[in-house]
């Protein structure tokens, strides 16, 4: 079955490709004169568990995110047409353990070494249609709003944190093969489809991104995403809804049973309150307990740009995240498992515009769930520069 999928999508991509020649580009953006775009950011988090968790100590995490996009219009006159290559360096460790938390609380953690990650192609096919193939993940495109992208821990930063806690779905730095249809009819709605591979050793690090292969034990990935954008009560709103389905070989809790499918739903809703407040709500939900060890997250942030007066650009953050375990994980832990939450608030300085500093407090509720390890309490502060 997946094979079939993975065989027809890629087709269909190709066809659709060798039957527009010229578009007009929807891409936008500063570009050097020759349409190549150098890229570099570092961020770095430093953090301490000071109270609560299973070992009170500080920790640092950094990240140097580098590379190339290529405007192929201005190169070679290929319209609509653009594709980037990147690198990244991940250094430093996190807190998760020391918290006893299946949350991390720097964002920086996860494929700590140096990966090949962009390797792709994109085409726009008039303004309705783009297509991208080759190296990424699907936290590029799905599962994925601006809003999230303020918090220390990674609860909420990046993308909705079950669908990447049990290695169900491929995300940042860990890139794999994929491609992604998106369609855009108009100005409220846009519809997405993606497929990638999911191999068994996608997250080695130690392979650095250059593990090119294709193996017929690889699962499958299938992405889809329906994203809307309006108002609600006469504000700025967005929601979209989606879904994650895996075909493979997928390893049960507490068995020797395997199964062959497994499936993730999920959704997010933002409203802008005010002008420069916006609220969202974030909710995924898998009936596979067996397979995930979170079948249920919801979280909820407030994003105040330009509160104070005096600093228009700086943001107050607040987030919100609940998460409830399956039976079957529980049933490992030999413990009766109670949701884990996690809060966290901090007040982002746009020191520059290429210049931020991000001091924050995260408060974490049962970590791991048990109930005996202590509350934890998490001060910690972001760095970040872009160039």
């Amino acid at each position: 079955m997946k094979k079939l999928i993975s065989l027809f999508f890629v087709l269909t991509s190709y066809i659709l490709m060798g039957q527009v020649q010229k578009t007009d580009s929807t891409q936008s953006g500063i570009r050097l004169k020759n349409g190549i775009v150098p890229f570099v950011s570092y961020a770095s988090i430093a953090a301490a568990n000071v109270s609560g968790g299973l070992n009170q100590t500080s920790k640092y995490a950094g990240q140097l995110y580098t590379g190339l996009k290529f405007d192929f219009e201005k190169i070679l006159g290929w319209k609509g047409t653009r594709a980037k290559i990147s690198i990244i360096n991940r250094h430093g460790s996190g807190l998760e353990k020391e918290v006893g938390s299946v949350f991390e609380p720097l964002n920086l953690v996860g494929g700590q070494n140096i990966f090949l990650y962009d390797l792709n192609v994109e085409k726009d096919f008039g303004d309705k249609f783009s297509l991208k193939a080759g190296r990424t993940t699907s936290v590029d495109d799905f599962s994925v709003s601006k809003l999230y992208y303020y918090s220390l821990n990674n609860t909420v930063n990046g993308v909705i944190r079950a669908l990447l806690l049990d290695g169900l779905t491929t995300t940042f730095p860990f890139a794999t093969w994929g491609t992604r249809l998106k369609y855009k009819p108009n100005a409220k709605h846009q519809f997405q489809l993606g497929v990638y591979q999911l191999g068994k050793n996608v997250f080695d690090d130690k392979q650095n991104g250059l593990d090119f292969s294709l193996r017929n034990s690889d699962d499958l990935s299938v992405f889809f995403q329906y994203d809307w954008f309006g108002k609600v009560a006469d504000r700025n709103a967005r929601i979209y809804l989606g879904s994650n389905q895996v075909f493979g070989s997928l390893a049960n809790f507490n068995s020797d049973n395997i199964s062959d499918y497994f499936i993730r739903l999920y959704g997010h809703i933002d409203v802008e309150l005010v002008k420069g407040l916006s609220s969202f709500l974030t909710m995924a939900y898998s009936p596979h307990g067996e397979i995930v060890k979170l079948p249920f997250q919801s979280s909820i942030g407030l994003n105040w740009k330009g509160m104070v007066k005096s600093r228009p650009n700086d943001r107050i953050l607040f987030f919100t995240t609940v998460g409830s375990f399956s039976s079957e994980w529980a049933s490992l832990q030999q413990n009766q498992l109670s949701p884990e939450v996690v809060m966290e608030i901090g007040y982002r300085f746009q020191v520059t515009n290429y210049f931020v500093l991000q001091p924050a407090v995260q408060y974490n509720i049962r970590p791991g769930g048990s109930g005996i390890i202590a509350n934890a309490v998490i001060p910690g502060i972001w760095i970040e520069a872009n160039f």
